[in-house]
């Protein structure tokens, strides 16, 4: 069977990120997970981690600037000594699928997660979460290459689609 690469897609607060944690489990994975950091009950931004180490910063709140996505300032330096080694790291186990949450606005601000992310999709099993919405040239080439198969999620179908990964992955 031919290696494919899995994105998932689909409105925010769909369960994206938390489908991808239910299907890994117990699974040797590498990459990167993002998540919110809320403050006083409202969204302030959002951390990147390192899911073999869990070296983790804040990638954007809404007290960076300059780069703006939304009312967030994203660091992209912070950002990049993060996620560019994680997928790296992953790249260079011949076992490991590669988790990446997510090909987003926020992180197509770099240049250096740009190549990282191609590299991994060549050369890897990925399992990813991507933008719904961004018009990003990027991101509609990723969706549209042969070797990918974006799964839209919604709260509706959540355990449709997490049986179908699951099984794809065996």
């Amino acid at each position: 069977m031919a290696k494919f690469n899995i994105l998932i897609t689909g409105p925010p607060a769909s369960g994206k990120s938390t489908l991808l944690q239910e299907i890994t489990k117990g699974k040797n994975i590498s990459g990167i997970i993002t998540n919110e950091i809320r403050k006083d009950h409202e969204r302030w931004g959002f951390f990147v981690a390192d899911v073999k180490t869990e070296r983790h910063t804040i990638m954007a709140s809404t007290d960076i600037r300059p780069a703006v996505v939304g009312k967030y300032g994203v660091d992209v330096y912070a950002f990049e000594k993060i996620e560019v080694p994680a997928i790296e790291n992953g790249i260079n186990d011949e076992n490991a699928i590669i988790i990446i949450d997510e090909i987003g606005n926020m992180e197509l601000l770099s240049e250096r997660f740009k190549i990282v992310v191609e590299k991994a999709l060549e050369t890897k099993r990925v399992l990813g979460t991507i933008s719904m919405k961004s018009r990003d040239d990027f991101v509609s080439k990723v969706k549209l290459r042969s070797d990918v198969r974006v799964y839209y999620l919604t709260p509706i179908n959540h355990e449709r689609v997490k049986e179908e990964i699951t099984k794809s992955l065996s």
